[in-house]
């Protein structure tokens, strides 16, 4: 309404927004604390993992290590003993039995077996080279001095020792030398037996084992000096590495694992140690940490990569919502106030808390009665002061409506208010025991359902009822007659001739007559119940005297009222109409029956000439089943092989055969020789006409193909094969199956064929004329329309009806009109036959008017072409010999 304000409405509470954000944020940080613990786990796992196998890696080095010193050790105790079985207890003694070239070949061969082995050198007490596995003459070499030697020599209680790596100057190759002292039989020192080994020997064999720069494997002796590297690093070997026990290693055992800074490159470093057993040697295997958590890291920047993915996808979604929920506060607004119904929700103290500007418009609300708070009762007085209450009164609307909404349970009503509005209000409960309500104008609504009611039970185009009020009244009269044990009867009608008249006119002239036929029934069915329930197809139901003078009465007016001619658009129409009739109880109390037994006397009544008045009795019954037991034993005729062709000559007018005509013969096995007038119709109406037709034309060209004498065949064809195309195939695959040649073939045709769809049919008649056979109009003369399908298409011969030709004898009339027809097909250039010739007074009219061919009894009965066998060029057969297949006429 102009000028009003919108009502004052709750809009949405911020608090979903707030505890949305809330639950956004505690979700990231889930997400990225669980992913945080995740990775620490995942490194931790790494970090030991790495641990696990660089302890495994030292532990086997060192074995491998352990073994190579072994063998330097079982050599220099095995020449011990060799020296103290030659008694030797002095130095002098020493220096002479040891320094032959034979103990330097002996020296050799000790050594022979292991390549890892560089000399094994035998040293006096002044630390002079007595003899050496490595050259000969043995060199002037003094090992005093060597940290080893001057260990050995001054401390008693040790046997053996680890002497630092020493660098040959011209080489550079570093030597790691093991001494093990020689005393005498009092214990005093003899000297020493020295193994040599390349520090480069365990860097190679380090080297094996390594998966990249950042590994590296050391020995060391006990006090930290270097005595090998991989990767070799010349400026620390020999040198003494200050460093700690790392965590988790023990003095006694000397393993472990542990994570420092390594003193060599100063890198951050998993450092294990493996003590080598009996020796005074460790075997360190490390890793950087870097390298360690490689794989760590690539999990992490995936993982790391979903976190960013899930908080911006969390960030995103809750933004989206946050803004969607803002907007839906607006929309709500908007919604609420652009909906074509009206929407109200009231608390449970019956107090307004929202409506809608369509509400307040329906029910002419001012705007204080549609701000929050408003009470229910000020609603309701205040419609009932502007008359918006149904004819019932305002006290019993309010009292419904209450009830409804005391109920509390889903509900809806339907309120035709005084000023003619109608409303329809759906009640919802709400939570809290509030209530909603949707008000909805369905005034138009209604409206269209009474046009509907209306259409759906009457016929648009005469305004009668229809078929479906008919079934509904006759159901309903029915059971009022038994109940009040009356009368009532039924009138089928059928206009006579409408279709040709449709089909002559068009459909606008044919709607036209429907009209006034339907105007001019009514009119004189004197309150009766009247319905079109067809084209052209009316049924009159008349309650309360069904005694057949009346009803044959009212008949009889209904039949007047279409006798005459009747002027559509300028043009002088004249119909019939044909009428059946049953009655209630007499004939029927179920409404099937009673409608079959009105069509039975319908029936009856268009087959003994149409416009005609029948009562249903009992007899048709039978009749009807008997047309039924024929349609049901003409489906199996053809496979019982019951049908057989007899064929009828065609003759000039100098007595010559031309041709013959196929004419189907039913021979039933019960009822013998079956007229084609019954069984035809039959297979039209049941549509067995159509596989009949086939067998037929398949039938007749195979026997004409066969005959020696080239003459013309003429096969009828059925309006319904006419309804596909299949009629074209077919012509053409029987031509190509039998050989007939197609100008000897001749289709005849009604004027049925061309009216159901005149442009098609002249479509397929073309088709069929482009094969090359011939088509005749069968029946001329009998239709309105003839002369128009002359018109429309090329015919090669036109066939007068045997009604024409009947009464030529004593009818001048008709012999006018068939020179008036031949004179018609003169100009034409069509050649002409004359169907039911029967008498030579006949033929003679026939042949004076010009007539071309003719047919008939006169000519030659149908049979069996074995009655034409001379006539078709085939010998006669012996029984038959002698006996004339034919008349010769003679003028």
């Amino acid at each position: 309404m102009e000028g009003t304000t919108h009502p004052t409405r709750r809009t949405a509470s911020t608090r979903p927004i707030v505890v949305l954000v809330l639950c956004g944020a505690f979700l990231i940080a889930l997400v990225v604390g669980v992913i945080a613990l995740i990775l620490s786990n995942l490194r931790h796992q790494a970090i030991e993992q790495s641990k696990q196998q660089l302890l495994a890696t030292a532990t086997v080095l060192a074995r491998q290590a352990a073994r190579d010193f072994q063998s330097i050790d079982l050599i220099e105790a095995n020449l011990i003993e060799y020296m103290e079985t030659l008694a030797i207890v002095s130095d002098e003694l020493y220096a002479r039995a040891m320094v032959g070239r034979g103990i330097h070949l002996m020296l050799k061969d000790k050594i022979s077996g292991f390549p890892h082995i560089g000399a094994v050198m035998l040293v006096g007490a002044d630390g002079e080279l007595i003899n050496s596995s490595q050259v000969w003459p043995t060199p002037p070499l003094n090992f005093a001095g060597q940290d080893y030697f001057e260990a050995l020599k001054a401390n008693p209680r040790l046997s053996s020792m680890l002497g630092r790596p020493v660098r040959d100057r011209q080489t550079g190759v570093w030597t790691i030398y093991f001494a093990r002292k020689f005393r005498g039989s009092n214990g005093e020192f003899l000297g020493l037996v020295v193994g040599t080994v390349a520090s480069q020997y365990f860097e190679d064999s380090f080297g094996t084992l390594s998966r990249g720069t950042y590994e590296s494997t050391a020995l060391l002796r006990d006090d930290g000096v270097v005595l090998a590297r991989y990767p070799h690093i010349d400026s620390i070997i020999g040198k003494s590495l200050v460093r700690s026990l790392p965590h988790g290693m023990t003095q006694r055992s000397g393993s472990g694992v542990a994570q420092q800074r390594d003193v060599a490159d100063d890198s951050e470093r998993l450092i294990a140690e493996a003590r080598l057993p009996n020796l005074p040697i460790n075997l360190t295997a490390s890793t950087t940490v870097a390298a360690a958590l490689a794989d760590w890291r690539t999990e992490a920047g995936y993982l790391i990569g979903l976190t960013i993915v899930l908080v911006v996808a969390i960030g995103g979604t809750g933004a989206v919502v946050v803004q969607f929920f803002r907007r839906q506060s607006i929309q709500l607004d908007s919604t609420l106030n652009n909906l074509s119904q009206g929407v109200c929700m009231y608390d449970e103290h019956r107090r307004l808390i929202l409506c809608n500007d369509r509400y307040a418009e329906m029910f002419q609300l001012p705007h204080e009665l549609t701000t929050p708070g408003t009470a229910l009762r000020d609603i309701f007085d205040h419609q009932v002061s502007q008359g918006l209450h149904p004819g019932s009164g305002p006290d019993e609307y309010f009292r419904g409506m209450m009830a409804i909404i005391t109920a509390r349970e889903p509900a809806s009503t339907v309120t035709e208010f005084a000023d003619g509005r109608a409303m329809v209000a759906v009640f919802r409960p709400a939570p809290g025991g509030g209530f909603v309500t949707t008000v909805e104008d369905i005034t138009e609504q209604k409206r269209a359902e009474k046009r509907i009611a209306h259409i759906a039970h009457h016929d648009s185009l005469t305004g009668l009822h229809n078929r479906a009020a008919f079934s509904d009244y006759l159901a309903t009269t029915i059971d009022e007659t038994l109940r009040a044990a009356g009368t009532f009867a039924i009138l089928c009608l059928d206009l006579d001739r409408f279709k040709e008249v449709n089909d002559l006119y068009g459909h606008l002239v044919g709607d036209a007559l429907l009209r006034e036929v339907a105007r001019r029934l009514q009119a004189v069915a004197e309150g009766a119940f009247l319905a079109r329930v067809g084209g052209d197809e009316f049924i009159v139901i008349t309650v309360g005297d069904a005694q057949t003078a009346a009803v044959d009465q009212l008949a009889q007016h209904l039949k007047t009222a279409l006798s005459g001619d009747i002027e559509i658009t300028g043009r002088q129409l004249r119909i019939g109409l044909s009428i059946g009739i049953a009655s209630c109880p007499v004939d029927g109390t179920d409404p099937a029956i009673l409608l079959a037994n009105a069509d039975m006397a319908l029936y009856r009544a268009k087959a003994e000439g149409r416009d005609t008045i029948r009562f249903f009795e009992a007899d048709m019954a039978a009749q009807l089943r008997d047309r039924r037991e024929l349609q049901h034993d003409l489906q199996s005729a053809l496979a019982n092989d019951e049908l057989r062709l007899d064929y009828q000559p065609l003759a000039k007018s100098d007595g010559e055969i031309v041709g013959f005509e196929a004419l189907v013969r039913w021979h039933h096995p019960s009822r013998g020789v079956v007229s084609p007038g019954i069984f035809i119709p039959l297979t039209e109406e049941s549509g067995q006409i159509v596989a009949m037709g086939e067998w037929i034309l398949r039938a007749a060209c195979r026997e004409a193909a066969s005959w020696p004498n080239r003459l013309q065949i003429s096969v009828n064809l059925s309006p319904m094969q006419f309804r596909n195309d299949d009629i074209v195939r077919l012509v053409h695959e029987t031509l190509i199956e039998t050989g007939l040649d197609a100008g000897r073939l001749e289709l005849e045709i009604t004027e049925g064929v061309l009216i159901d769809d005149f442009s098609r049919a002249v479509s397929i008649l073309r088709r069929l004329k482009s094969l090359g056979v011939r088509i005749a109009l069968d029946d001329f003369g009998t239709g309105y329309s003839s002369m128009s399908y002359l018109q429309a298409f090329p015919f090669d011969m036109i066939k007068i009806d045997r009604s024409f030709i009947s009464n030529l004898e004593r009818s001048a009339q008709s012999k006018a009109l068939l020179r008036g027809v031949i004179g018609l097909a003169r100009g034409l250039e069509l050649p002409v036959t004359a169907e039911g010739v029967e008498t030579r007074a006949q033929l003679n009219v026939l042949i004076s008017a010009g007539c071309d061919l003719v047919q008939g009894f006169l000519i030659g009965r149908p049979a069996s072409i074995d009655g034409y066998a001379e006539v078709v060029g085939r010998p006669a057969s012996p029984e038959r010999r002698g006996l004339p297949a034919s008349r010769t006429l003679k003028a």
